[in-house]
């Protein structure tokens, strides 16, 4: 892929401006403003797209580039691409990169290498994250970091799951003690029905033995009233009416509870049932929850309102936030310190370096001072010495003793004249063995001498590039301060979006509006209208009559207990009425017959002891007259209460009451046999049950609620397991592209890295497993790439940024390099040049610089296939 040209319509200083690119390489120069990163931005832009903000126009809304780009296959691509709405598809994607990746490898810009420059491991960073996220501003490790389990999730999750189980328990017991009182209140029904039966089978048998003994009376009288006296028959007439009266009197009950004029009183105090909602319709609470938000979330928007007001245009604004840095002043002094600093190292690294000097250089006269001995007359008395002993000793055996003293005095001679030869030898070693040690010092002070030079041009070109911000931070604040405007990033960057702010702004307000009618709509059809009134206070005005209408539904609905009690009350107090009249009427007969009688007493106890005594003092003819005269007064008192036919419709109406009695009953057929007093609390057990039965809450919601506690927590743990999963993943997909780039980058250092370095560094190495660049020198020392000078870690990143995209792209890639050899000297200048020119024979190669040595090399090398553009400073 090449690139033939690229328009700047609108893009930061440029306006309809065509930079021609040449197929090999096309060099820019240009001094300072004169728009190379500007050209260098544009051409990526028109590639990928997403340039910085920092190149949006100085002037204008309308950001625009275009690009003419031709592929190897033939085809002519035109790309014009709207930045303020880019929908145009990555050229980049043609031959196999995306923007990301685009510009992780072949593009090169001053910032990154500033970064690998100023961090420690600067160079690794980068090339970890160019090889394993294509440049994004992450890495698989970071990715590994941030890829954490929800571990708050899975807390909630499991304890909501206990919490259903918990309410789940509740309900069963809660339904569980519900059967039990249903069972309760049927066993204290079933005791009533029972004892109803009881009680009414003595009535009817009563009734019965009536019919059955006035049938017989008046078949034994008939009309005619028994012989006898007649004041002992009207006597024992009164004494059997009295004490008739007395047997069939029934005996009041005291009732208990309240009485029917207070159960009156508290059923007129009931109100009526409500007319009207009694809680909060779900479609006006879903539009009040809308407008409560849209009100949040509009004040919200109105405390970050831009201030102070200005009239700078939005593009001065950003341009001032981009120059504004308050952190240069700061990185000026500790640039300055540094060099101070580096400059005192150099001094004490000169001055070691020449102290040690002279000591070598004297060391070295001291050892041409000292003579050197001569080996040969040393090794030839040595053995002469040797020789003339063995004669000496031949001598001896043939008995020549004077001879062979002789000669062994010669042979001492010889050895004493070799080993003095040796003379200043031990001295003469001692002192080269002093200056080589002097010489290694001397070398070792220069090495220290070079590194204080370089660390010393490191400071001061840090220092020059922190005074360069200072000064564009000072300007910039000056003229913030001509403005009338606060000298702060973040103040001037909502300056510049004040539109934008004051358009979402309207649409909030618009929104609150709309939300706002909604509401009032809801409410005017539940008859809450007061346009004087805030929604806030409609809404809780509709929330309180609400919450009235649910508190006096609740005490109609009382209303059907509270008058069934009244009534079964005022049944209760009439019957009890009634037989306290017929008691007060029987105990007076009673009295009455003891009077007649001739005897006293005021309690029935005595009353009846009187008669009776008066009934023993007959004699036995007398007995039977009176027994005729008390069948005929039975039969009297019986017709006083009605006659046969009267006694026979009442034991029809009985029986058939009873009857329906034993049908009740049967309906607790199946019940065991219960205790007759849990009749009494029949009425009371029902309406607990039927209370109950209201709060009662449900089992099978419950059981859905566990059930849905159950999903979400095997959703939860399902997630826990996906992220463990893609953890492990990613480790290897991290250590396959890491093992798969690392020889393609250790190949490509090792042809290239002798070449821009001048053959200092001879070999490269790339550890797979952290990418870690290391580099060797001619002596086989090994050094890492990140801890070497800034020009040549700079070379060794430019050279790794071509090898990836050599690697990544499915055809040559063009390369966009901008202030790649800021940092190398002439010579290595010079050297990346040539490594650069030769590359761009098989691939489009794009250099901005601004130094005379790089225009000055272009000047004598450049062919036809590659062009110089020479840019002039941008009008301000």
């Amino acid at each position: 892929m090449k690139i033939e040209s690229v328009t700047a319509h609108a893009f930061g200083p440029l306006h309809d401006r065509t930079l021609p690119l040449a197929p090999g390489l096309t060099v820019v120069s240009g001094v300072n403003e004169s728009a190379k990163s500007s050209w260098h931005a544009a051409i990526r832009a028109a590639l990928c797209g997403e340039p910085s903000s920092r190149h949006r126009p100085w002037h204008g809304e309308s950001w625009r580039v275009a690009a003419m780009v031709s592929m190897a296959s033939g085809e002519v691509v035109a790309v014009d691409r709207d930045l303020n709405d880019d929908s145009s598809p990555d050229v980049a994607r043609r031959i196999g990169l995306d923007r990301t990746s685009f510009a992780a490898t072949a593009c090169v810009d001053q910032a990154q290498l500033l970064t690998v420059l100023d961090a420690a491991d600067g160079l690794q960073d980068h090339l970890r994250r160019a090889a394993a996220t294509a440049g994004t501003d992450g890495t698989v490790e970071q990715a590994l970091q941030r890829l954490s389990a929800p571990v708050d999730q899975l807390r909630d999750a499991r304890n909501r799951l206990r919490e259903a189980e918990t309410d789940l328990s509740v309900a069963r017991r809660e339904h569980t003690r519900y059967l039990e009182l249903t069972a309760h209140a049927r066993s204290a029904a079933a005791a009533r029905a029972r004892l109803a039966v009881q009680e009414h089978s003595v009535v009817l048998d009563t009734l019965s033995s009536r019919a059955a003994r006035l049938s017989e009376l008046q078949e034994r009288f008939g009309d005619s009233p028994p012989s006898g006296l007649a004041a002992q028959e009207e006597l024992t007439h009164v004494v059997n009416r009295a004490l008739a009266a007395w047997r069939a009197a029934p005996t009041p009950r005291v009732l208990t509870g309240p009485s029917a004029s207070t159960l009156e009183g508290e059923l007129e105090a009931l109100p009526e049932p409500p007319v009207g909602e009694t809680a909060v319709d779900d479609e006006l609470r879903v539009v009040a929850t809308a407008y409560e938000t849209a009100s949040a979330v509009a004040a919200a928007h109105n405390e970050r309102r831009p201030s102070p007001p200005t009239t700078a245009e939005p593009s001065v604004l950003r341009g001032l936030a981009t120059r504004l840095d308050p952190t240069s002043g700061a990185r000026l002094t500790t640039a300055s310190i540094e060099v101070d600093t580096a400059r005192q190292f150099q001094d004490e690294a000169a001055a070691n370096a020449a102290r040690t000097q002279v000591e070598a250089d004297v060391a070295a006269a001291r050892v041409q001072e000292i003579a050197m001995p001569n080996p040969f007359l040393r090794n030839a008395l040595l053995a002469l010495s040797c020789l003339t002993t063995l004669v000496g000793l031949l001598l001896f055996l043939t008995d020549q003793q004077l001879a062979a003293v002789g000669v062994l005095i010669a042979a001492l001679v010889a050895g004493v004249g070799g080993a003095l030869a040796r003379g200043n030898g031990p001295q003469r070693d001692a002192a080269v063995a002093f200056a080589a040690e002097r010489a290694r010092m001397a070398t070792d002070a220069r090495g220290v001498l070079f590194i204080a030079d370089r660390k010393l041009a490191e400071a001061e070109g840090q220092r020059a590039v922190a005074s360069e911000a200072v000064r564009v931070h000072d300007e910039a604040v000056a003229s913030c301060a001509s403005l009338g405007i606060p000298a702060d990033r973040e103040t001037l960057w909502r300056l510049a979006n004040r539109a934008a702010w004051e358009a979402v702004q309207a649409d909030l307000e618009c929104e609150v509006a709309r939300t706002e009618k909604v509401v009032r709509v809801e409410l005017a059809a539940r008859g809450k209208v007061d346009a004087a009134m805030t929604v806030p206070d409609l809404l809780i005005d509709y929330e309180t009559d609400c919450k009235v209408r649910a508190r006096q539904a609740l005490m109609a609905a009382q209303r059907p207990l509270l008058a069934q009690a009244l009534a079964d009350r005022r049944l209760a107090e009439a019957t009890v009425a009634e037989a306290t009249v017929a008691h007060t009427r029987a105990l007076a007969l009673l009295r009455n017959a003891v009077t007649a009688i001739g005897g006293s007493g005021e309690r029935p106890e005595d009353l009846l002891r009187a008669i009776a005594e008066w009934q023993r003092g007959w004699d036995r003819l007398l007995r039977e007259a009176e027994e005729e005269r008390n069948a005929w007064a039975e039969l009297q008192s019986l017709l006083a209460s009605g006659t046969l036919n009267d006694v026979e419709t009442t034991l029809s109406a009985a029986q058939n009451h009873h009857a329906a009695l034993v049908e009740t009953a049967l309906r607790y057929a199946a019940c065991d046999p219960v205790d007759p007093s849990l009749a009494a609390q029949c009425d009371t057990l029902a309406a607990t049950v039927t209370e109950m039965v209201r709060g009662l809450p449900s089992v099978p919601d419950a059981e859905e609620a566990v059930q849905t506690a159950a999903r979400v927590l095997a959703e939860v743990t399902a997630e826990v397991q996906a992220i463990d999963l893609a953890s492990r993943y990613l480790t290897a997909a991290r250590e396959k592209v890491h093992s798969t780039i690392a020889p393609a980058l250790e190949d490509t250092l090792r042809a290239w890295l002798p070449l821009v370095t001048d053959g200092r560094y001879v070999d490269a190495a790339v550890d797979p497993a952290s990418l870690t660049v290391r580099v060797c020198t001619a002596s086989e020392t090994w050094h890492q790439a990140s801890r070497l000078s800034l020009g040549t870690a700079e070379q060794v990143y430019l050279l790794l940024r071509v090898a990836l995209a050599q690697h990544l792209a499915s055809e040559p890639c063009p390369l966009l390099l901008d202030d790649v050899t800021v940092q190398a000297d002439d010579t290595r200048t010079r050297a990346v040049l040539d490594l650069l020119l030769r590359l761009s024979e098989d691939r489009q190669i794009v250099v901005f610089a601004q130094e005379s040595a790089v225009v000055e090399w272009a000047q004598e090398r450049l062919g036809e296939r590659d062009v110089l553009h020479q840019l002039t400073p941008v009008a301000a």
